[in-house]
C-alpha cells in the first residue's frame, strides 16, 4: 500500500510534486512530477497502481507506479493572467482583443457579430485597453488593501485586488479581485458586487459606458451590464486558437464545429457522487448565434431572443414571398445640409451645394424606394439645421422606429463642416460659433452625443450614416484652419448595427464642383441608384457591400483620385432598390 499526498509545494527540482511513501506511509519519501504549474487539487488511484492527478492549472495527468507520465492534458483555454493592461474592447463591446499566452504573446481578436476568431496584432483601430488613470485608485494590482485617495475599498477578507478599469466618464470604476467583480463610484462608495468564476485577471469598460468586459482565470471573457454587474454573455477561446464557444447564462449559445461538445449543463448529485453531464448541443433551441450580439445591444436575453425570433420570422416571409426586405419595413431618412452658416460668427464656413445635397438625396429616396419601403423623410437645411433641430429630428426618428418590428432602416445624411478640437470630434450645425476653437467646442454637435443617438436608433433597426463633412477651406474667424480626421469620426460613430460611410479618408478634403451641383460624395450616392455597377448581385437591389464598393470606385473617378471614401461596414444586407 502506498500513501500519496500533494497540494502546493515548491522544491529544487520542480513545483507541486506528488509525494509518495511505500508501506502505508512508513517507507522512504519519493517525488513524482505531474507537470502541475498550480496546486494539485485531487488524487485518484487507478487500477494497476496508476495515479490520476488533477491540478488547478487546469491539468490532468496519469502517472505510472514508478512516477513516469503516461499522458497529460493541459488547459483547453487561453491563459489570461497577464491581460491586466492588455485586454482591449471596441466602443460597443462587439469586438475584443486578448492574448492566448503569457506576457502578451499570441494576440487574437474576436468579432461577436461575424463570429470570427482571428490572429491579430495589438493596437487595432477602434479598440481600447483599460483606462487606469483619472481617479486616485491605489494598491489595486495584486494587493490586499486597494484604496481611493487613501480611503480603503472593501473586499472579502484575504481577497487580493487584481485589475482596474475606470469608466470613460470618470465617475465610476471597476475592480477585479480574487473572488469578485466590484464597481464603485468616484467617492469609493460600492455600487455592486458580483461573484467571479475565477480570479479577475483583467477588466475593461466599453467606450459607450454600457458594458464591463472581464477576463477570468477559467479562460473565459465575460460581458457584464455596467449598471448592476449582471452577466450577459461569456466567451471561451480554446487553446487550439481556432475553436471557441460563447453563451448566455440561460444557455443560448454559438460555437465552432470543434467546440460543440465543450459546453455542458452539469447537475450536481452531492459531494461524493459524480455530476450528470448533458451537452448543451443536445437541447433543442439552444443554438442561437444571432441572439448573442443582440444581448449586448439590448442588455438582456429575453428581448434579444424576441428580436431574433422576429427576424427569423421576417426572413421566412421574405423567402416565401420572394421579397428582399421584411414585410412592412420602413426607411427613415434624416438629411441635413448647411451651405450658408451663421454669417455673424461662421461666415468662413460657406459651402455651395450642401443644402442641395440634402434635398436631392431625399427626393431620390422618395422616388426610388417605394417598392421596398414606406419612406419617412425629414430634411433640415440652412437655419433649420441647428443643433436643437437635429436632436429633435433624431428623437422623432427614434420614436417612429420604436413602433416597428426591428426591420426598419435609418439613413442619417450630413453635408456640411466638421472639426476636431483638442482631439474631440464635432459636426458643425447652422448656428456654430467659429470665432475660435473654444467657441466651436461650445456650439458644435459632439460626435459622442451623435453616437448616443445612433445607438438608440440601432436598438430598433439598421442605421446607415452618410457623412460629407470634410470640406476644404474652412477657417475660424481668426484665420485658423478647421480640420477633421475622417477616419477617427467614422470609427468613433460605427457600432453594432451602425454602418458609417464618410466622404473621404484621414486628412483628405471633400470636393464640390459647379459641374455636379453637389459634393462628390453625394453625387456618387445619387449615381448609385441608377448605375448597374452598384447592383453587384444583379437583382435590381443595392446591398451595403455593393454601395460601399461603388462609392470606393466612383468618388475617386469624379475627383481625379484626390478623394477616397472611408467605410466602416457593420452589416451587409439589402439597403436600396436599384433603378438600373
Amino acid at each position: 500500500m502506498t500513501l500519496f499526498a500533494a497540494g502546493r509545494y515548491h522544491t529544487t527540482i520542480g513545483s507541486n510534486p506528488v509525494l509518495a511513501w511505500a508501506d502505508g506511509g512508513a517507507g522512504a519519501r519519493r517525488m513524482m512530477m505531474a507537470g502541475a504549474a498550480n496546486a494539485v487539487m485531487s488524487l485518484v488511484p487507478l487500477p494497476g497502481g496508476d495515479l490520476l492527478v488533477a491540478s488547478a492549472d487546469p491539468r490532468l495527468s496519469r502517472l505510472a507506479p514508478d512516477g513516469t507520465s503516461r499522458w497529460q492534458h493541459g488547459s483547453p483555454a487561453a491563459d489570461l493572467r497577464y491581460e491586466t493592461r492588455r485586454l482591449s474592447v471596441s466602443a460597443d463591446g462587439g469586438h475584443i482583443g486578448f492574448h492566448f499566452d503569457l506576457l502578451g504573446k499570441s494576440p487574437a481578436h474576436f468579432d461577436l457579430t461575424s463570429r470570427a476568431l482571428i490572429a491579430s496584432s495589438d493596437g487595432e483601430a477602434g479598440m481600447e485597453v483599460p483606462r487606469q488613470t483619472g481617479l486616485p485608485v491605489e494598491n489595486w494590482r495584486d494587493q490586499f488593501n486597494p484604496a481611493l485617495g487613501g480611503k480603503p475599498l472593501p473586499l472579502y477578507p484575504y481577497e487580493n485586488s487584481r485589475s482596474l478599469a475606470i469608466h470613460p466618464k470618470g465617475d465610476r470604476f471597476v475592480l477585479g479581485a480574487e473572488w469578485s467583480l466590484r464597481a464603485f463610484d468616484a467617492q469609493g462608495t460600492p455600487l455592486w458586487t458580483r461573484a467571479a468564476p475565477g480570479v479577475v485577471w483583467a477588466v475593461n469598460i466599453t467606450g459607450d459606458g454600457r458594458l464591463v468586459v472581464a477576463a477570468y482565470a477559467d479562460g473565459t471573457i465575460r460581458w457584464h451590464r455596467m449598471s448592476d454587474g449582471a452577466e450577459l454573455l461569456a466567451f471561451m477561446p480554446l487553446a487550439d486558437r481556432t475553436n471557441w464557444v460563447a453563451w448566455t447564462p440561460e444557455g443560448f449559445y454559438a460555437a465552432t464545429a470543434g467546440a460543440q461538445g465543450v459546453l455542458r449543463w452539469l447537475v450536481n448529485r452531492g459531494w461524493d457522487a459524480p455530476a450528470d453531464s448533458v451537452p448543451i448541443a443536445d437541447i433543442p433551441g439552444s443554438y442561437r448565434p444571432a441572439v448573442l450580439p443582440l444581448v449586448l445591444q439590448e442588455l438582456e436575453t429575453p428581448r434579444a431572443l424576441g428580436l431574433a425570433v422576429m427576424a427569423e420570422h421576417s426572413r421566412e416571409v421574405m423567402l416565401r414571398t420572394n421579397s428582399h426586405v421584411p414585410p412592412g419595413a420602413r426607411l427613415h431618412l434624416l438629411a441635413i445640409g448647411i451651405s450658408a452658416y451663421n454669417q455673424e460668427y461662421a461666415k468662413n464656413l460657406r459651402l455651395h451645394y450642401a443644402d442641395r445635397d440634402a434635398n436631392d438625396l431625399a427626393s431620390a429616396l422618395l422616388n426610388t424606394q417605394s417598392s421596398l419601403y414606406q419612406v419617412q423623410s425629414q430634411v433640415l437645411v440652412e437655419k433649420d439645421a441647428n443643433r436643437h433641430g437635429i436632436m429633435e429630428a433624431l428623437a422623432t426618428m427614434r420614436r417612429h422606429m420604436a413602433d416597428g418590428g426591428g426591420n426598419d432602416l435609418a439613413v442619417v445624411h450630413f453635408s456640411g463642416h466638421g472639426a476636431m478640437v483638442d482631439r474631440r470630434l464635432y459636426l458643425l450645425p447652422y448656428e456654430t460659433d467659429a470665432r475660435d476653437d473654444a467657441s466651436i467646442k461650445a456650439s458644435g454637435l459632439k460626435a459622442d452625443e451623435l453616437k448616443d443617438e445612433l445607438l438608440e436608433l440601432a436598438k430598433y433597426g439598421r442605421v446607415l450614416v452618410l457623412l460629407d463633412a470634410c470640406h476644404s477651406g474652412a477657417t475660424t474667424m481668426n484665420g485658423a484652419a478647421i480640420a477633421l480626421d475622417a477616419d477617427a469620426l467614422r470609427v468613433g460613430l460605427a457600432a453594432a448595427n451602425v454602418t458609417v460611410l464618410t466622404s473621404s479618408k484621414g486628412a483628405e478634403t471633400s470636393e464640390e464642383r459647379d459641374s455636379w451641383q453637389h459634393g462628390a460624395f453625394t453625387k456618387a450616392l445619387l449615381d448609385a441608384f441608377d448605375d448597374p455597377a452598384a447592383d453587384i448581385n444583379h437583382n435590381r437591389l443595392i446591398s451595403t457591400t455593393g454601395l460601399a464598393n461603388y462609392l470606393m470606385k466612383r468618388v475617386p473617378e469624379l475627383t481625379d483620385g484626390h478623394q477616397t471614401p472611408g467605410m466602416e461596414v457593420r452589416f451587409d444586407t439589402t439597403l436600396f432598390a436599384s433603378g438600373s
